[in-house]
Parts: structure tokens; C-alpha cells; sequence
């Protein structure tokens, strides 16, 4: 049996960051419990990511791929461009810099552990079940973190989170080598190529990039065709369809499911907290999960750390940390979750308007746009409204309460 001031359940960017943030700050004890063997086997990630995590999680240059100043979007025949600069992370050589940096700051990082559920005494969380090197383990912690992902391994156990109201969607991507011309982020709205979602591009360092296609599974119900081969048949389609590409050779494949509503769950229990997808902190939009990821994860922190000063960590405290996420980022994520609703039902007129549209956001909105601050004013000069869109009205309302 181990026993650690706090013991976080999951080596992804919220987990890691979650440590990171407690070893800069303190000199408690805490072990993070990864499934893989190493932090890199978790590679679900495209690595598309802002200046909020490169340059306010202090992440060094040899994790980014490529960098470009600008993001296209493109519709099935519209085209635009709007400015906002943008990075692309290695994500393996990501996560293995946050474990290593974290180790640095006396965080024990357990790979091969894998998370199986939580250990409750009077019904407060003590400590996490592990099956490690064909055994099973206790660990214990005063807190601990559930960072698993979309599994939720503690908060589904726990009834904190109702994973099945929530949208599901798949993404697959393939790391290539060959010529790229665009060399920015592009993102196409384009049934053909992705029913109910988006395919992308993005550039991934000289002569490689990343391509691929993710949707919602409600859209893409809606807007396949009946004889469609699954999502390795579109990202083929996407990448022999274009001359603006030329692949030698694909040199890795990656592949995640997303779980998303509006984020606005409970977070808090007595002795734990939740941070990152494990909780649906991913954003319902784009499905950015690294930046939502680490800020849950820096929020959390803050909170646990005052807890454990405290001596008291039930959730009357640590509710603090759900409290903040729900005021700071409910209500972005509320209005981006309708915006999805939306955008991925749009047809293909609808979507040339949508990019038309983007293409006309001044520097200060294409800002906004990023940030997930729209205003309303912002979101009506986005909308191509269409009669059609009427019946979607109580759907979309739901969202708002």
C-alpha cells in the first residue's frame, strides 16, 4: 500500500499539468498513476493548440512541430483566412516533457497502473483501485485527482457525471511526410469529406503534416450517405482529393473519441476532484482538449492545495474549484455547445456562409473567435440563418439553462 498527500488518476496534459502546478507550489507528496507503459503511448491528440498553453504553461520549442501565423477555413466551395497565429505540438514529446518537468519538482510518476476505481471510506474517496504488472494495488491519497480522459474512471464509478446525456464523436488522423502547401491550420466544413464534423490539416514541421476527419455522431447520422465506408474511407478520400498535398509516406496514425456537453458538472466530491475530459472540460466546438484540459487542471490546484493547508478536504471546500470552472467557463461552453448544434447540421450552403462569414471577423473578433468569447453580436454576423433552422430552436435552448 502507498500513501501520498494527493494521487492523480491519468498521464494526459490535465493530470500532468495538475502535478506540475503542485510541484512548483509545494512540497507535497504526489504520485500520478498512467495506464500506458510510457507517458508517449498516450497519443490521441493532433497537438493543435494556442498561445494560451505554449506560452502561459511555459512549453519549450522543441515540443512544437511547426507554428503558422494564421487559420484557414474552408467550405465545399468558399474559402477564408483569418488571423490567428497557432502552434502544433509532438504530442508524445508533450506529455513526456510535462511528466519529466513534473518529476523534476519531486512528482512520482507510475506508468503501467492503471486506474480501476475509487477507494471510499464514509463516503468520502481515500484513496484509487490499480491493476499494476498483473496485480491489484491500493493507493492512498488526502486527495485524489481523476485525470483518466473520456473514461471517467472515477467520476462514472461515482455517479458525478452523466456520460450518457452527453455528444459522442470519433476523430482519426494520419502523421504524413510529403509536400503541404498551404502551411497553415486549415479546417474544411464539408460533408463530403466529414459528415456532422470537420477534416483538417495541419502542418507538422519540414516536409510533414497531420490529416484527418472527426464529426459528431449525432451529425453524422444525420448527413452520411447510406453506403459510406467509416472514418478511415474519409480521411483517404480528404487525402488523395487534393493537390495542394502530396504524401510519401504516413509514418503514424491517431485516433480518440471525444465526450462533450456543456461542462458544467459536478467536479468536486469529498476527497477528490475531476479535471479534464474526465469531466467533459473539453470544448463542445472545435473539440480543443490540451488548453481546457490545463486550465481545469490549474484551477483544481489552486483549490486542493488550500484544501490539504486547511486540513479539510471534503467537497464544502473543494467545491471552490467546481464553482470558479462553472462561472469562468460555463457559459462560454453553453454557447459554444448551441454554435456546434448548429454548424455541423449546416448544409453546404450554409457552411459557405459560415466560412464566407468567418472570413469578414475583424483581428479583434478572429481573437474573440479563439478564445471562445464570441459575443452575440459576433455569433449573429456568423450565422447564416435558413427557415429550416426554426424547428432547432428548442433543441438549442435546452443549452442555455
Amino acid at each position: 500500500m502507498a500513501e501520498y498527500d494527493i494521487v492523480v488518476a491519468g498521464g494526459g496534459p490535465a493530470g500532468l499539468q495538475f502535478a506540475r502546478e503542485v510541484g512548483y507550489a509545494s512540497e507535497y507528496s504526489v504520485a500520478v498513476l498512467e495506464r500506458n507503459d510510457s507517458l508517449a503511448d498516450n497519443d490521441k491528440s493532433t497537438g493543435g493548440t494556442f498561445h494560451q498553453v505554449v506560452d502561459g504553461f511555459d512549453i519549450p520549442d522543441h515540443v512544437v512541430m511547426d507554428d503558422s501565423p494564421d487559420v484557414i477555413f474552408e467550405g465545399p466551395e468558399a474559402h477564408a483566412r483569418l488571423d490567428i497565429p497557432n502552434y502544433v505540438l509532438d504530442f508524445p514529446k508533450f506529455l513526456e516533457y510535462l511528466g519529466e518537468d513534473a518529476e523534476r519538482q519531486g512528482v512520482e510518476i507510475v506508468t503501467g497502473a492503471e486506474v480501476t476505481g475509487p477507494i471510499q471510506e464514509n463516503g468520502t474517496v481515500v484513496g484509487v483501485e490499480t491493476r499494476h504488472n498483473g496485480s491489484t494495488k491500493e493507493t492512498y491519497g488526502d486527495v485524489v485527482v481523476d485525470a483518466t480522459g473520456p473514461a471517467g474512471a472515477l467520476t462514472t464509478r461515482l455517479g458525478m457525471w452523466d456520460r450518457s446525456a452527453a455528444q459522442r464523436g470519433i476523430g482519426k488522423e494520419f502523421e504524413a511526410v510529403g509536400e503541404f502547401d498551404p502551411d497553415s491550420m486549415l479546417f474544411k466544413f464539408d460533408h463530403e469529406y466529414a459528415p456532422g464534423g470537420y477534416a483538417w490539416v495541419f502542418p507538422a514541421g519540414d516536409d510533414a503534416f497531420k490529416v484527418g476527419v472527426c464529426w459528431v455522431n449525432d451529425f453524422y447520422r444525420r448527413h452520411r450517405p447510406p453506403d459510406d465506408g467509416g472514418i478511415d474511407s474519409y480521411v483517404r478520400k480528404w487525402i488523395d482529393s487534393d493537390s495542394r498535398w502530396d504524401i510519401d509516406e504516413i509514418r503514424d496514425v491517431h485516433a480518440g473519441q471525444a465526450i462533450s456537453d456543456n461542462s458544467i458538472n459536478q467536479r468536486a466530491t469529498d476527497g477528490m476532484v475531476a479535471v479534464g475530459d474526465a469531466v467533459s472540460s473539453i470544448n463542445p466546438l472545435f473539440g480543443e482538449g490540451i488548453r481546457p484540459g490545463m486550465e481545469s487542471a490549474e484551477m483544481a490546484a489552486d483549490v486542493v492545495m488550500d484544501a490539504l493547508r486547511r486540513g479539510d478536504t471534503s467537497r464544502r471546500v473543494l467545491s471552490a474549484y467546481e464553482k470558479r470552472w462553472n462561472r469562468e467557463k460555463g457559459p462560454k461552453w453553453k454557447t459554444q455547445r448551441m454554435v456546434g448544434e448548429l454548424l455541423y447540421d449546416f448544409n453546404a450552403e450554409q457552411q459557405d456562409g459560415f466560412v464566407r462569414r468567418a472570413g469578414r471577423l475583424s483581428t479583434e473578433q478572429a481573437d474573440r473567435l479563439q478564445r471562445y468569447e464570441l459575443t452575440v453580436t459576433d455569433l449573429l454576423s456568423l450565422y447564416p440563418f435558413k427557415l429550416k433552422d426554426v424547428p432547432k430552436a428548442p433543441t438549442l435552448l435546452r443549452h442555455v439553462w
